[in-house]
């Protein structure tokens, strides 16, 4: 099982929302304060609605450890990114930020991922050795 590090990715999403937040909120205060209600005071009003709901969506997987499990296979890697082929016959792409873990991943891996429940973000990734394991993970599930 390989780590990765997504507390650290999620801190730093949760910050950027909030600043996005803050300002949105101020934005919204000094149109409103300024003009009569418009349409451009709605909008910026669904802005601020947008960032409090990513700020909350990113709290609760930070402090929650809910997880979503995804089985597949490694069909294509481009950069930081891997492409992965679920078993409901989607295709997926992923960022894996951690270099280490990204040079083990090969192309036609099978491989188990745990997904953080609402941001979905990578918390971790095992290597499936054979494809009856991949397998046996399906018929647990």
């Amino acid at each position: 099982m390989m780590n990765l590090n997504s507390n650290k990715r999620l801190i730093w999403q949760l910050s950027l929302n909030a600043v996005m937040l803050f300002l949105s909120i101020v934005v919204f205060a000094l149109h409103h304060a300024r003009f009569t209600p418009s349409s451009f005071g709605f909008l910026y009003f669904l802005v601020v609605l947008c960032y409090a709901g990513l700020v909350v969506a990113l709290l609760t997987d930070l402090i929650t450890s809910a997880t979503r499990q995804v089985y597949g296979e490694i069909v294509h890697k481009e950069g930081r990114t891997i492409h992965i082929s679920r078993t409901d016959g989607k295709l997926k792409k992923y960022r894996v930020m951690v270099p280490e873990v990204l040079q083990k991943l090969e192309k036609g891996q099978f491989v188990t991922m745990s997904l953080s429940k609402l941001a979905q973000i990578p918390r971790s990734i095992r290597i499936v050795e054979s494809p009856s394991e991949y397998e046996n993970l399906l018929e647990a599930r």
